[in-house]
């Protein structure tokens, strides 16, 4: 199959591209990872301001294209730069899952807040018993005179850092399943709400939720059709942006065993390490295979969930072999903060276990073989 991208896809490539390199020069990144959101305020206010942030949404919602494609352009790009900012986080999942409610005053003013870099939400839904099974949801949606009150723990939200709403799922009391699971705003500042932040592997900010009798602001109509494929959605985004952190680490490794040299000659000149590239290189470009089959699968604007849980599994056991094989290249200093090696390494542990980490993703696939 032959692919390649149209006008408007390169300019958007182009356009994070040049935003990486007005931004993140050597020591920047390390800087915004230190602030107490894990990103720069002033890079966010910028990428709205380019329209990097609509890129995710149809010209219909008052965004650049919408598709699968984009998201798959966009995310790629940022993760070549090794962008801090929590676009997937805070603008792919949540905007997927808003885009997919069935209430069109409620969805536009968010998207636009969204779009604009105005609104910072985070998507509150996996809890301690439930691993990666997304139907697995204990937190529980209690209907009072005063309106939705929820009770329960979300222990993992990831993009917390300046997020102002969550959007948190909670389950009908005495539904099972899918059954009965809905979606909720909650203000960061709802009483009840207790929120414990913590630094992942990466650095960015994610937190702990408990909620006890915290009242809801506006309910989310979305059946969990929805939110499933809001999550494909997501997991394609995700393969992207370790996608692009793997060319990053691939490069940086061809270039330093080209110039490195032990016993007086480069360390490229062994045929060992000419192997253990040729394997790296076959790891990345059956990763894009991948990706591409997936974001490609679909018909109307939605992947087929087996093609995105197989992509899921190869991308996530390839992103963290090309990153242990990269580190173990460059020796010791391959984990020195001084290299971006160590960093998009962490950076893959996160993705690669988003939504389901390779093994997960593999089960998933078997059933849907059969």
């Amino acid at each position: 199959m032959q692919f390649s991208l149209n006008d408007e896809q390169v300019m958007l490539q182009s356009l994070v591209q040049r935003l990486v390199t007005e931004q993140y020069a050597p020591g920047k990144r390390a800087a915004y990872r230190a602030t107490a959101t894990g990103y720069s305020a002033g890079n966010w206010a910028q990428m709205a301001e380019l329209g990097v942030l609509a890129a995710p949404f149809s010209p219909e919602q008052g965004g650049l294209a919408g598709g699968l494609v984009e998201i798959m352009v966009l995310m790629e790009a940022l993760g070549r730069g090794q962008v801090v900012e929590p676009v997937l986080e805070q603008v792919v999942t949540p905007g997927r899952l808003i885009s997919y409610a069935q209430r069109a005053d409620l969805e536009a003013p968010w998207l636009h807040r969204l779009m604009s870099g105005e609104a910072h939400v985070a998507v509150a839904h996996f809890e301690q018993a439930a691993g990666f099974e997304l139907d697995d949801v204990r937190t529980l949606a209690r209907s009072a005179a005063s309106g939705v009150r929820l009770d329960g723990e979300k222990t993992v939200v990831l993009g917390c850092g300046g997020a102002e709403v969550f959007i948190v799922s909670a389950r009908t009391p005495g539904s099972a399943g899918a059954d009965g699971i809905g979606f909720h705003f909650v203000d960061r500042d709802a009483p009840g709400l207790k929120i414990t932040p913590f630094r992942i592997a990466d650095g960015s900010v994610a937190a702990r939720l408990r909620l006890e009798d915290v009242p809801v602001r506006e309910t989310l109509k979305v059946n969990f059709d929805g939110f499933l494929r809001a999550v494909d959605d997501s997991r394609i985004a995700a393969c992207a942006e370790m996608l692009g952190i793997m060319s990053t680490l691939f490069e940086a490794t061809l270039d330093h065993v080209r110039t490195r040299k032990q016993f007086g000659v480069p360390l490229g000149s062994f045929q060992v390490i000419q192997h253990r590239l040729a394997d790296l290189y076959v790891l990345l470009e059956q990763s894009r295979s991948q990706l591409y089959r997936a974001a490609l699968s679909g018909e109307q604007g939605r992947a087929q969930p087996a093609a995105v849980a197989g992509m899921k599994s190869y991308v996530s056991a390839a992103a963290l072999e090309m990153g242990e094989q990269c580190i173990h290249l460059h020796g010791g200093m391959g984990i020195t903060d001084e290299l971006m090696i160590g960093h998009g390494h962490k950076r893959l542990l996160v993705l690669a276990a988003m939504f389901g980490d390779a093994d997960h993703s593999l089960q998933r696939f078997a059933r849907f073989a059969h």
